[in-house]
């Protein structure tokens, strides 16, 4: 009985710290107030030429085809005067492998908040005298991902150029994602600074729920040495 408890503790951490990681993600990729805010911050209407409500009507609809909502990318709008559709042919390839990496993700975490409710559920109606289990693998896993996520970002600052690069490799198995900013407006609505604002923001979001998870968790183990005195 006790292995099957540590064993669902560990279990449910992993899954909840991963659920963590998903909707740091999630928040700034599908959120048009963080693309607003870019677009704002990297003067990327007059990049593009487009005036705000048009880039902003193409953000929707790449939001949407991230999330798996949206099948089509041929998106005509206003560039410069002129109607056109905004992403070309090598764009949507790369789109396509962005919308699978979502998509895929998207799968994960479902299976993950399925296990999740179910190894807690476990610890509510057939374990409370082995909560202590649940709370002592939250504490240690998100310490140790902290610590994790501390050495990577330490890393990635060194040279984010080649993280950038290494990244795009493990992900993606062609060189669509090499765009020229001269001519792709992918490329110019989500450049170098997007990249590495919506990292620091997914880090952020990552570290402060690590550290709700770890205190939450740190009182949870008080409360339960308290109520066994």
């Amino acid at each position: 009985m006790k292995k099957l408890f540590l064993a669902s503790g560990v279990v449910n951490a992993i899954c909840l710290i991963a659920l963590t990681l998903f909707v740091g993600i999630q928040l700034p990729a599908f959120g048009m107030w963080f693309y607003r805010l870019q677009y704002e911050a990297n003067e990327t209407y007059a990049r593009v030429d487009m005036e705000p409500e048009d880039l902003h009507e193409v953000t929707r609809h790449m939001i949407r085809y991230m999330q798996g909502r949206e099948t089509d990318l041929q998106i005509l709008t206003t560039v410069g005067g002129e109607e056109r559709t905004f992403f070309s042919e090598i764009e949507i390839r790369h789109m396509e492998d962005v919308q699978d990496l979502f998509v895929v993700g998207l799968v994960v975490q479902n299976v993950l908040v399925v296990l999740f409710l179910l190894t807690l559920g476990l610890f509510i109606f057939r374990g409370r005298e082995w909560v202590r289990y649940l709370f002592k693998s939250w504490q240690i896993g998100a310490a140790a991902v902290f610590l994790s996520l501390a050495t990577l970002i330490a890393l990635i600052a060194i040279n984010w150029h080649h993280a950038f690069v290494i990244f795009h490799e493990i992900f993606f198995d062609n060189d669509y994602w090499i765009l020229d900013a001269r001519v792709d407006l992918l490329v110019n609505i989500v450049p170098y600074e997007f990249f590495i604002a919506i990292s620091v923001l997914i880090g952020s979001f990552f570290a402060l729920g690590l550290g709700v998870l770890f205190g939450g968790a740190t009182l949870g183990l008080r409360r339960n040495r308290k109520d066994a005195e």
